[in-house]
Formats: structure tokens, sequence, C-alpha cells
């Protein structure tokens, strides 16, 4: 009852008489005060005004399923949200939904978590309230070996999403993290679930620094309010980036990956520069110089070879 009760606070960009919604909502104007009260407490402030009724002057910061899905448009991304105050990770949560059968499209937010971690088994820091902590669930036509495109897939919608909102343009470091001004401001891991030759589904997290401080973040990191100056609404960002990931996960199925490729290029920080990258093969240096179709950096070393990798920890030689 309260999300209907905001809704229609939200739709009438004024006031609106507690009779008018005591009619639509068939309840009383008794219920709605005491729903409107409930409200206030989450942080929702809501005016009352004799003979003209209520409205809604404000709404906090806080990623609740119902400021996500409003006004929101996808038709898959965010139409089922689970959300938590705080969890040990988004992944973990979100993995278990996949396994149960949940549809795709389907969004675990946080507003903290305790074990949040990205690639390798590293921490993810996430500060209560003030960063993106979420994690979608896809159930993609790609087979184990393609599923690397969905990083570099999210990596654009998530760049894409952040300048439409606040202007700012981070660039992608291959495989998984926007960078500005080299630090890091957000991160993607992707896992999955498949047999030999078959994706059961795929759990795609985002990590992103809204509005936390240098002091919340470790070395190397950055948020959009410590870049800018300013806080942002994180639903605003959260929505925006669920449209983007839509538009862009079904120009994969129409396209292919082409159009990906060619926007991440545009974006990249690594390629044509001069990298060394480390992973349990060992060390390899030389020009990243493309990726290919499954989302592989191609590197070409000091003795003219070309190597492929897959993932790894990439540094830019200077």
């Amino acid at each position: 009852m309260q999300e209907r009760i905001l809704h229609y606070l939200k739709k009438s960009h004024g006031y609106i008489s507690g009779e008018e919604i005591s009619h639509h909502l068939n309840i009383s104007r008794a219920g709605i005060w005491k729903n409107i009260q409930e409200l206030r407490k989450h942080g929702y402030e809501i005016i009352a005004v004799p003979h003209l009724g209520y409205s809604l002057v404000a709404s906090p910061d806080k990623l609740f399923p119902f400021e996500i899905k409003f006004d929101l448009g996808t038709k898959i991304f965010g139409q089922k949200i689970v959300y938590y105050e705080t969890v040990h990770s988004t992944m973990d949560e979100a993995f278990e939904l996949g396994v149960e059968g949940a549809p795709e499209g389907t969004v675990v937010c946080a507003e903290g978590q305790t074990k949040g971690r990205g690639r390798l088994g590293r921490s993810w820091a996430s500060p209560k309230g003030k960063g993106i902590y979420m994690s979608i669930i896809l159930r993609p036509q790609l087979s184990p070996s393609e599923v690397a495109r969905l990083t570099l897939l999210c990596a654009v919608a998530v760049s894409e999403a952040i300048k439409k909102v606040t202007g700012l343009e981070p660039a992608i470091k291959w495989p998984n993290d926007l960078m500005v001004d080299n630090l890091k401001l957000a991160g993607i891991l992707t896992e999955l679930s498949a047999e030999v030759d078959q994706v059961k589904f795929v759990v795609v997290g985002i990590g992103l620094n809204v509005n936390s401080s240098t002091s919340q973040l470790p070395f190397g990191g950055t948020s959009i309010k410590t870049v800018l100056q300013k806080s942002f609404s994180r639903v605003e960002i959260i929505q925006e980036i669920l449209r983007a990931f839509e538009r862009w996960y079904e120009r994969l199925k129409k396209e292919g990956f082409s159009p990906v490729v060619h926007q991440w290029k545009e974006l990249s920080l690594t390629l044509g520069r001069r990298i060394r990258i480390v992973d349990p093969a060992g060390t390899t240096e030389g020009e990243a110089f493309d990726i290919d179709k499954d989302g592989g950096l191609l590197i070409r070393n000091d003795m003219g070879t070309i190597v492929k990798k897959m993932a790894g920890d990439v540094v830019v030689v200077r």
C-alpha cells in the first residue's frame, strides 16, 4: 500500500487530497495517514496541508525497489528487484537466486556489503549508502567461452549511463574496470553456472563508487562525488545503468558482438598502450592492440608474437 500511495504522490507533481487517494486505493483516511507516517520513518519528506492534501517534497537516497522501478521503462532488467539494507555479497545472493530459477533481469542490490568482492577474490569496499552494489541475473544464449563478452558489454553500458547522468566520461581498463584520472571508479565481475557447452545463467556484478569520500575507499580508488565535488542520486544512476545495459544486451542478441567491440574500443584505456599483464601463466609484456571476438585481449610481444589473454592484471608500462 505504501508503494501505491507513493506512486500517486510522485505522479501528482504537487498536492493530492487524502480523499482522492482514499477513493483510488479504497483505503480509509486513517489508513492513508498511518502509511504516510511509515513512509516518513523511511526518510520520505511528505507534508500535509489542510484543504490541499499531501505533497512529496523529497525522497531518501535509498535503493528501494519501488524507487528504482518508478518510470524505469525497461522490459526485463529490474522487473524483479531483491533489496537488502546490508548483505555479505550481492553476487552470492544473486547466484543462489539463479540456481533457484529466478528470471532473467532479476536485480539484487544492497545499501552496503560486508564481504563485497571483485575479481580474483579481492574485496570491494562497500561503504553503506554511498555506492551502487548490485548483481544482475542473465540467461544468455552464449557458450561459456563467449561469456566474457558480457563483461565488456556491461562496462560500455555503465560508462554510458554515468556520462548521461553526471557528464563524467570514465574510460575502460581491460577487462573490467572503469577509470577516471587513472583511479578506479567502478568494477565489474562476471560469474556463471554452466555445463560443458551450455550456459545456465550468468551473474554480472557492478560496484560503483558514487558518493563515497576518499577516506572510505582503498588506495587507487575514486568516486563520482570526489571527481565532480557534488553528490548524485544513486537511484537515478542505477536506473540509467539498467536501461543502458538492457539496450546493449538486446543489441548483442540482434546484431552480434561487433557494435559492443566498436564502442568498447572508443572508451578503451588499454588499447594502443604498452602493457604488462600477469596471470597464472606468468607475465606478458607488449603492445595491447586489439580485442577478439570473445573479448580476449590481443598483445603483440617484443618477438612479434601475438598472445591472447582472457584474464589477468593489466599495468600500463610507462
